[in-house]
């Protein structure tokens, strides 16, 4: 898959163990407990379909921290740097149609001067273990950006 972060490595690992066979992990499948290193990169993202949509459930907080706005409880289609067509909106209508995990280096818009982009990693979660309802995301910054976002 060609990912750089290590949390995201980590990330699409526990997904992987996490998944029963043949079927998508749902939800319940995952615990916070297991992944506390990962969960300042992860969010949680509720899919609504008719039509489709996402809402952010949870945010983590490293993600929190390089976006616009708190956006913990939006969908994204009322987010204006994320609603269709988007590349986020796009990404997250590809894992739910392929029903596969997808990696994507995209375009920081946020705030942050010293952040030219971000790699994403989205998981399809499926509570019935077919139809994606959910998605697991991680977001991270390349280490040379985070030391300079830490001043260092």
């Amino acid at each position: 898959m060609g990912l750089e972060s290590h949390f995201l490595t980590e990330l699409l690992a526990y997904w992987n163990k996490q998944a029963p066979p043949g079927s998508l992990p749902g939800r319940k499948d995952i615990d916070p407990l297991d992944i506390p290193q990962l969960l300042p990169y992860c969010e949680l993202i509720d899919v609504e379909r008719e039509p489709l949509d996402f809402i952010y459930r949870l945010l983590g907080t490293k993600i929190d921290h390089i976006t616009r706005g708190k956006y913990t409880g939006l969908r994204v289609s009322e987010i204006p740097d994320q609603c269709a067509p988007s590349m986020i909106f796009d990404l997250y209508s590809q894992v739910v149609s392929s029903r596969k995990p997808v990696r994507a280096v995209l375009p920081y818009v946020g705030e942050k001067i010293k952040i030219k982009e971000v790699e994403c990693l989205v998981l399809p979660l499926a509570s019935n273990g077919q139809d994606v309802d959910m998605l697991l995301g991680g977001v991270a910054l390349s280490d040379q950006e985070a030391r300079l976002l830490a001043g260092l």
